[in-house]
């Protein structure tokens, strides 16, 4: 029998979701209970807060690879984000989901790209270290993509010494979330990624903010891209868009609490539609809503029973 690897609990906000545990167990034809046993006791660090800026950071990747069909360059780079999609069966077990824009992952050629993951150190700070990622096999890919939309996730088995919190689909924006808090053309959100391939000490992505340029953003289906008043730039791409407001006036009045979710993934620059100045920078980037991220992950097929699961501790 092949050896069991575990990936422990990736810990959400508990106003969301309780731990969650993820064990990832290699292809064997049975698992033997002190191997159960063995993943239920493995522990991840988590974030170290739940604070949504410092929580996905510690979500968020970068991920690079040969470039594929483009004689002009010789690496292709982007963004990927990690969720946490609970079991059907028992929403207290989750699969760790990478989640990123299409086109990064359809630009690198092969079927391994290199995810640079995170570790701690003793003295506080953090060390980037590589990590192969199979993103194909057989050049058939192991990522699935949204239909029409510049969207893909797949599952993943990440080192277990990587300290992140995993967010579950509840956290994505619906034309619900949006329209009850009255997010509207001005308001600021929150940009995760890795601009022109750059990051910050330690591998952590690069934190921007912006504001929404665009109008309606509802129905989501509909609208089908969100534009955003920053300019974006190659390694952007796949990076979260996200939102979070404090005592929040809406309906004409004042709300006290938070209000966070995931507004969608940053896709690529706005661009004029006149040929002569398609080139002239706008300063805008387009989003891709979260509900299509949704429709991402609820096309995922079923992982395997044995592959990405374990009891909760």
């Amino acid at each position: 029998m092949e050896r069991t690897t575990c990936i422990a609990p990736l810990r959400v906000p508990s106003s969301v979701l309780t731990l969650i545990l993820v064990c990832g167990l290699s292809a064997a034809p049975g698992l033997f209970a002190g191997d159960v046993a063995r993943c239920a006791e493995v522990t991840r660090p988590a974030a170290p807060s739940d604070e949504i800026n410092t929580l996905l950071m510690h979500a968020t990747f970068r991920i690079h690879g040969p470039a594929r069909g483009n004689p002009t360059r010789q690496v292709a780079f982007g963004t990927v984000f990690v969720m946490g999609l609970p079991r059907p069966e028992n929403p207290t077990i989750s699969n760790i989901v990478l989640v990123t824009a299409a086109h990064v992952l359809d630009d690198i050629a092969g079927d391994v790209a290199t995810l640079m993951l995170r570790k701690p150190n003793q003295d506080g700070t953090y060390s980037e270290f590589p990590f192969d990622l199979p993103i194909r096999s057989g050049g058939s890919p192991l990522y699935t993509r949204h239909p029409t939309e510049d969207v893909a996730a797949m599952y993943a088995d990440l080192p277990d010494q990587v300290p992140m919190s995993g967010l579950p689909p509840a956290f994505l924006a619906t034309d619900h979330m949006l329209t009850d808090i009255e997010v509207h053309p001005g308001d600021e959100a929150f940009v995760l990624g890795f601009p022109l391939g750059v990051g910050t000490p330690g591998g952590f992505p690069v934190l921007r903010t912006g504001r929404i340029a665009s109008y309606p953003l509802t129905p989501m289906r509909s609208v089908k891209n969100i534009v955003f008043d920053l300019f974006l730039y190659g390694g952007n791409s796949g990076g979260p868009v996200y939102y979070s407001y404090s005592n929040r006036t809406f309906k004409g009045a004042i709300h006290f609490g938070i209000a966070q979710g995931i507004l969608g993934i940053v896709t690529q620059q706005a661009t004029s539609p006149e040929p002569e100045l398609a080139n002239s920078p706008l300063n805008l980037g387009l989003v891709v809503p979260a509900v299509f991220i949704q429709e991402t992950l609820d096309r995922l097929p079923p992982p395997a029973l044995a592959r990405n699961s374990a009891p909760n501790r």
